[in-house]
């Protein structure tokens, strides 16, 4: 019998996106971030999927793109007159008391803190939008989040139970060749492109184990979205749950929808074209939670 390994995918749960006082706050409510930090005690593995940008990324507003600056590097060394948007009518709004930070939110941070802990960091996140050199060092990931940075090794001989996983992609399964990028590169960034996802396929074969992806996160039409289609053609034969009330669907004037059930609907349509599946964050707990941790006695 395979043994069933039970993932929760915190996908950007970071101060910038959830918290009313960050730079790209998407409306996520306290009770989305209470469903999910109560499901981390049922989860084998605990991977917080976040952004990490330079400010000078092509996606953010100030740059041509669509986004206001979010997710930054040292976050704390923006001051108040950083400008981090510029609005439709060509306003630039200055940083203020917001955060860019890509840290996880503290209500599910508590959760969390005391598992043991490492940093996984794609080589292309290194490399976004077509750099030639690093943007940024390891030594500036860890500091941001107050982490120390693992190997592909460490993870996979080690019980890691909390990985933080910086990614530029909504999807955060998605790796790109690595003919895209230099093959030498400065000490401690990776030769190879890997991401967390890839190394599980190699710490759990598919002979011996199973797997349960629960997916929370930020935000239901975007990167959740994504992410949950990717896990699902990534990893065949594993069941994919989207949690409903885990999640925030993004809405309003100028978006993709007018009212988050519009964003919900097409959601669900989609993703259950390629079989993820529904649920609240409570039958989950209800139909799962002991079955979870008697499958892995």
């Amino acid at each position: 019998m395979k043994k069933r390994v039970v993932v929760l995918n915190l996908i950007d749960w970071s101060q910038s996106f959830v918290d009313p006082d960050g730079s790209f706050y998407c409306g996520t409510t306290d009770a989305q971030k209470e469903n999910t930090a109560r499901l981390v005690e049922l989860a084998d593995l605990v991977i917080f999927s976040t952004d990490l940008h330079p400010a000078t990324s092509r996606e953010h507003a100030v740059n041509g793109g669509l986004y206001p600056v979010h997710n930054a590097i040292r976050p704390s060394e923006f001051g108040p007159d950083f400008i981090y948007l510029v609005d439709a009518k060509g306003n630039k709004l200055r940083l203020g008391n917001k955060t860019l930070s890509p840290r996880l939110t503290e209500p599910i941070q508590k959760r969390v803190k005391g598992l043991r802990t490492g940093i996984i960091v794609p080589k292309q996140v290194y490399y976004q939008d077509g750099v030639s050199k690093p943007w940024c060092a390891p030594e500036d990931v860890e500091a941001t989040f107050g982490e120390g940075i693992i190997s592909p090794e460490t993870f996979i001989l080690r019980n890691f139970r909390y990985i933080i996983a910086p990614k530029q992609y909504y999807d955060a399964t998605r790796l790109d060749s690595d003919l895209l990028y230099p093959k030498k590169v400065p000490s401690r960034i990776p030769d190879a492109n890997f991401n967390i996802f890839s190394l599980l396929k190699l710490k759990y074969p598919e002979d011996r184990y199973e797997f349960v992806f629960v997916n929370t996160g930020v935000v239901e039409g975007i990167c959740r979205l994504h992410t949950s289609i990717g896990l699902k053609q990534m990893f065949h034969s594993a069941r994919v749950i989207n949690l409903t009330d885990a999640t925030t669907p993004l809405s309003g004037v100028g978006l993709g929808y007018d009212t988050p059930e519009q964003s919900r609907d097409a959601c669900t349509r989609v993703c259950r074209d390629v079989g993820v599946e529904y649920m609240t964050a409570d039958e989950f707990r209800h139909a799962f939670g002991k079955k979870m941790k008697e499958g892995n006695k």
